[in-house]
């Protein structure tokens, strides 16, 4: 069987997971990975033996594009690969926009007969998925969302937003549990010289990433003994006499990257059937994400 070729945009933390992740997957072979033209040159042990371009054209053949990039840059460039006629995976995390999102790639994906998936990461994503069973368990009832613990967890589209703020050198953007389903920020930044530390604490709160929840931004000299890759969540569901709890925890990027490259196995079936379009993680089966070259071995685990 031919494999499905897939092509890194971004090389963050998201980006280095998704080449381990496709490195285990024996139906899926990395095209290579684009970067910005600055950063060509720089030394990546990690990216050794693997193609490094800053135009996806350089890379031949693509069928789907993962886009490992912050939140703000996916609508532009989601509309760009589907262009060239290749397939698109982000993890979009901006909850509120995510239907107009995809309703907006929708039209050119169908007019390029492509598939995009957006919001496909730990939540939205998984997370999404797992709210929606619980919705079928009880028909009635609440559920919440809890991210962080008390320790706090990093946010992926938090802490990007931070790093883009003039002034920021380096950052994370912890989230901790205020209550339960609200949430809390804590901030940690490295200033480059010359900044002050009230304008960029002021433009990081009123940041809509930051401007519905408690923020304490903290200004240090080294970011290191606080840069965590890890997060958790809580999501509980009563109703019609049922509780349901469903707790996970690990490395967020690494998450981010397994649901990420499983949905390329989507787009790529999706395609074949000409179910051209944009979909939420939700919208596509649950068994297209799955490895098998037949129905039998993706249902082996059922």
């Amino acid at each position: 069987m031919q494999k499905i070729s897939v092509a890194i945009i971004g090389w963050g933390n998201v980006g280095r997971g998704c080449k381990r992740a496709i490195e285990e997957c024996s139906d899926l072979m990395l095209a290579g990975v684009v970067r910005r033209s600055t950063s060509l040159n720089k030394e990546e042990p990690d990216l050794e033996n693997t193609r490094v371009v800053d135009d996806i054209s350089k890379l031949g053949k693509v069928d789907v594009a993962l886009l490992c990039i912050p939140s703000r840059e996916v609508p532009e460039r989601v509309k760009e690969y589907q262009s060239l006629g290749i397939c698109t995976v982000d993890s979009f995390d901006e909850h509120d926009r995510i239907v107009a999102l995809k309703k907006d790639c929708d039209i050119n994906a169908k007019a390029k007969r492509v598939v995009s998936i957006v919001g496909a990461g730990w939540d939205p994503g998984t997370d999404s998925a797992v709210r929606a069973i619980m919705r079928i368990v009880s028909i009635t009832g609440r559920t919440t969302t809890t991210f962080g613990g008390e320790e706090g967890g990093r946010s992926m589209g938090h802490t990007a937003a931070v790093k883009s703020i003039a002034g920021v050198k380096n950052a994370v953007s912890l989230t901790l549990a205020n209550g339960r389903g609200k949430h809390k920020r804590r901030v940690y930044v490295e200033l480059l010289p010359g900044y002050d530390e009230d304008k960029v604490t002021h433009a990081i709160k009123n940041d809509p990433y930051f401007k519905m929840d408690p923020t304490e931004v903290l200004v240090v000299r080294n970011i290191n003994k606080f840069n965590t890759l890890h997060h958790e969540a809580n999501i509980e569901r009563t109703g019609m006499q049922v509780n349901q709890i469903y707790d996970v925890e690990g490395v967020n990027p690494e998450f981010t990257a397994n649901v990420m490259v499983c949905c390329v196995r989507a787009c790529i079936t999706a395609k074949h059937a000409d179910q051209y379009g944009a979909y939420t993680f939700i919208e596509r089966p649950l068994v297209d994400y799955l490895p098998g070259a037949t129905l039998d071995e993706k249902l082996a685990d059922y």
